[in-house]
């Protein structure tokens, strides 16, 4: 694990609008859902930021510099992240602006940063303060090399972090250097089972533990027992739904996994065999069943593939979710490649015709997808649950599916949230309109959960997906076909 995460949710609080519609907002929403590369849409943000200054609008000003911010964050580039983020708070004193430049001034840790950092969350301290500016602060504390004072802080807020995986790495880490060897392995001992003892650092600290307390091997074989205890409903649903549970490397080494769900073979089609379904990173692979079951009944073999850092695809350099904090761009990049070597992968083993395929891209996974349609010509259509993309990368996947142009089918639920409902219509005027289709389920759920909810859903994809792919007589032509992309470099 990397030593300075971020939880999800916040790390979207942190990112996300205002929620008033204010003049401002409406403008930066704009420049969110119009700016094609992350290059553009910075400078357009800090364009709008200094308008925004000389006109008064702190609040504008400070969103826009706190978008800004996001996106060079997102890109590992601190340095530009803590310029901009401090400049947000200075606008507009307000707790996301807070939590955004006090991880980036800690995940950087020079002692300036550290000393900034404990004194911007020292000044936010009050008796009703946010558990997460007391996390911050004892965290930071500890850094400083002060985990006495560390442990003081965190005691009385420990109940409200211990649902979190980045916090309870951070209380152990803290424990640990209190010689408090016992606590310290209660906390780590989910994370390693977590993910899946591929964690180094996780891994190297349950050592230190076992060392001290000589009981190495009793730990190392808990974490396999709890591991292959998590993996038993995984095997019973493979055998159930009559796939397997699969494994393969990637081209750099890293080991992906996910449940292969193979079709009878079919006719000859003018419509894809094979569904790469790219899950959430918060995503059970049971949540995908009846997509799975559905496509095959349809003639279409599914692979439900996690991306990397989640569920069967982590590995030392990506162990966790939390591992993504501060390079998603890298690796939103690098997913979006296992998708295509996940086809090349089912293809060398016989089992499916690649030649055309569909991609499924749910919720945060969505602009992976995307991506990968546009790494991959054998790509034909894109499936996308519950499109949740950061908001600073809104505006480049719209323009990825204006360049696409290939037939895109939106499902969003009744429980999904107001993001992901603002989002969809710019990216569906991006894209083929004639050949996409927008569906709402009014049933409850959010993402894969819809399809479990409401079987039409996946009947009326699968019809949507037939029309797509039927041939149009003299009036019409298929779905375009797409020259393939220049070799590397």
């Amino acid at each position: 694990m990397r030593l300075h995460v971020l939880s999800v949710a916040l790390l979207l609080l942190a990112a996300a609008p205002a929620t008033a519609a204010t003049p401002s907002s409406a403008r930066i929403r704009a420049l969110l859902a119009r700016s094609g590369s992350p290059a553009e849409l910075r400078a357009r943000l800090l364009a709008y930021a200094d308008s925004a200054v000389a006109a008064g609008d702190a609040v504008g000003a400070s969103e826009a510099f706190g978008h800004a911010g996001e996106s060079f964050r997102r890109e590992t580039r601190p340095d530009s992240a803590i310029l901009c983020q401090r400049r947000a708070l200075e606008l507009e004193s307000a707790e996301p602006r807070l939590f955004a430049l006090a991880d980036q001034l800690l995940l950087r840790g020079a002692p300036a940063d550290l000393a900034e950092a404990v004194g911007r969350l020292e000044a936010a301290r009050t008796p009703a303060v946010h558990p997460q500016i007391l996390g911050r602060l004892a965290w930071s504390r500890f850094l400083q090399g002060r985990p006495d004072t560390a442990d003081a802080i965190f005691a009385p807020i420990a109940q409200h972090l211990l649902p979190h995986p980045e916090w309870r790495y951070r209380m152990a880490r803290v424990a640990l250097e209190r010689r408090d060897y016992r606590r310290a392995g209660d906390l780590l001992l989910p994370n390693a089972v977590r993910t899946r003892g591929t964690d180094d650092e996780v891994v190297g600290m349950l050592q230190r533990i076992g060392d001290a307390a000589e009981m190495t091997e009793r730990l190392q074989q808990e974490v396999r027992r709890q591991v292959l205890l998590g993996d038993r409903p995984l095997l019973d649903l493979a055998r159930q739904l009559g796939g397997s549970l699969v494994t393969f490397d990637a081209s750099d080494g890293f080991t992906l996994g996910g449940l292969l769900l193979p079709a009878p073979s079919p006719a000859r089609s003018r419509r894809p065999l094979l569904a790469i379904v790219l899950l959430a990173p918060s995503d059970s692979l049971p949540l995908g069943d009846s997509l799975a079951v559905a496509l095959r009944r349809h003639g279409i073999t599914s692979l439900l593939l996690h991306p990397r850092g989640s569920g069967l695809s982590a590995g030392p350099f990506c162990p966790s979710p939390e591992s993504w904090f501060d390079r998603e761009a890298l690796l939103q990049a690098r997913v979006a490649r296992d998708v295509g070597e996940a086809a090349r992968w089912a293809a060398a083993g016989g089992r499916v015709d690649t030649t055309r395929y569909l991609v499924v891209g749910v919720r945060a996974s969505a602009p992976m997808a995307v991506e990968a349609a546009t790494l991959d010509p054998r790509v034909k259509a894109l499936l996308l649950v519950s499109p949740l993309p950061a908001l600073v990368d809104w505006g480049t996947m719209a323009a990825r599916l204006g360049r696409l142009r290939l037939p895109v089918f939106f499902q969003i639920g009744a429980d999904d949230l107001y993001d992901s409902f603002r989002l969809i219509d710019p990216l569906y005027q991006a894209g083929d309109r004639g050949a996409s289709r927008v569906v709402e389920s009014h049933m409850p759920g959010s993402g894969l959960a819809q399809f479990r909810h409401d079987p039409r859903l996946a009947q009326r994809f699968l019809e949507w997906l037939d029309a797509a792919f039927k041939p149009r007589g003299r009036r019409g032509s298929p779905p375009p076909t797409r020259p393939a992309p220049p070799p590397p470099g």
